[in-house]
């Protein structure tokens, strides 16, 4: 807001009786309280609110005010002031059921703009000094934008590691799985040969021992044959 001095001339313009609450109408004061008349202008024609339309007016009279009296043009003023005060209430009665009745109360208030004539090298110093604060807002965005940036490639990077490591750890698991199943299975193998081997020899034994039984029985009757041949022999002789 712009300090008055002494020396500095207002250029002031008022619409009384508003019809629209000073609570209300001091929301849109606030907007263009300090700023330059034309920028002032422009948001107020972009306000929505309902007593942007009636403070414009106010502006634009304190403009041509200015103009008038001492030739400034719109660019080298500043709203110095921007006030809204509480003007007279008319109240009325509204009817409501079973014979009530309810108040109301239609406000008013009176606005009130005061405009100060600042130097066009004022004027350019000021919006040198916005800019340069929007540029460095703007720098000071970008680099934290940058800075964001950086920590979340780093968090990302780092994140891979991780899953990397942890892909490496499942993969060497996985192959300590693979060796303990193969050495489990040739144990198995192992195994299953032993019991062939020993189920081969338990089978060869009772056959060999078939076939020795066998060939005792061949030489026992071999020799009972000689016997008998004999004997008949001996017979034979004798008669």
């Amino acid at each position: 807001m712009a300090v008055k001095a002494e020396t500095e001339i207002l250029f002031k313009a008022s619409h009384r009786y508003a019809r629209i609450s000073a609570r209300k109408a001091r929301l849109v004061m606030d907007l263009i309280r300090g700023q330059n008349a034309e920028k002032a202008l422009v948001r107020l024609e972009y306000c929505e609110r309902r007593a942007s339309p009636m403070i414009r007016k106010v502006l634009e009279s304190a403009i041509a005010n200015a103009a008038q009296m001492s030739g400034v043009e719109s660019e080298n003023l500043v709203v110095n002031d921007a006030y809204a005060d509480e003007g007279p209430t008319m109240k009325r009665w509204r009817p409501r059921s079973m014979g009530r009745a309810y108040p109301r109360l239609k406000r008013s208030c009176h606005l009130s703009v005061a405009l100060v004539a600042v130097e066009g090298d004022a004027g350019a110093a000021k919006v040198g000094t916005e800019e340069t604060i929007t540029e460095e807002a703007v720098t000071e965005e970008v680099v934290a934008e940058e800075a964001a940036v950086e920590e979340m490639a780093v968090d990302e990077v780092a994140a891979d590691e991780d899953g990397a490591e942890e892909n490496s750890a499942d993969e060497a698991g996985e192959d300590d799985a693979v060796v303990e199943d193969s050495a489990a299975a040739e144990e198995e193998a192992g195994e299953e040969a032993d019991g062939g081997d020993a189920d081969a020899s338990a089978e060869e034994e009772p056959a060999e021992e078939d076939a020795e039984a066998g060939a005792d029985e061949e030489s026992n009757g071999a020799e009972g044959d000689s016997e008998e041949d004999a004997a008949a022999e001996k017979d034979n002789g004798e008669s």
